[in-house]
């Protein structure tokens, strides 16, 4: 039998993150590739390639979006965001929408097909995490709001595996 193999595609992250999260970084403080790669994998658990970092940082050079940075260490190219860059940035903020509806897509993939979640479960969780994210935007500049949300999801995270314990 004729097998028609259509080349696989593999989920990776999703298109223009790289971009961002480097951008991200390095508006905090001026950083060279290897450093952004360090941070990303201490943030997110991946690490990106040398060959996915520098042409990227190339390319936002090119772009106007970093520019090199010069500091005590000679040794070590890093880069810091220009004010195109920091506009770019925020004209990302003013749209989540792309990276949202990434993050929502990895999430039911992962819970409903890889760890095989009913559905309504998985509707659930969708819900709490959606809830927490919005909450979090309305309270972000108050450190009692804050800890207040804290202290429910560990009071749900503690209830829940009371739960999977009266289970066994």
């Amino acid at each position: 039998m004729f097998r028609h193999h259509r080349p696989r595609r593999r989920i990776g992250v999703p298109k223009g993150l790289l971009r961002y999260l480097s951008l991200k970084l390095i508006h905090r403080e001026p950083m060279s590739g290897s450093e952004i790669m360090e941070s990303m994998e201490e943030y997110t658990d991946w690490r990106p390639s040398p060959g996915s970092i520098y042409p990227m940082l190339a390319r936002l050079q090119e772009n106007g979006l970093i520019e090199p940075y010069s500091d005590a260490d000679p040794d070590l190219k890093r880069f810091k965001i220009t004010e195109k860059g920091i506009t770019e940035l925020k004209e990302a903020h003013r749209h989540p929408d792309h990276f949202g509806a990434c993050q929502k897509s990895m999430r039911k993939m992962y819970w409903i097909l890889h760890r095989g979640m009913l559905k309504d479960m998985y509707e659930s969780l969708s819900n709490l995490v959606e809830t927490v994210e919005a909450t979090y935007e309305k309270i972000s500049e108050s450190e009692e709001y804050k800890q207040e949300l804290i202290q429910v999801l560990d009071d749900a995270a503690k209830a829940i595996k009371e739960l999977g314990e009266h289970i066994l």
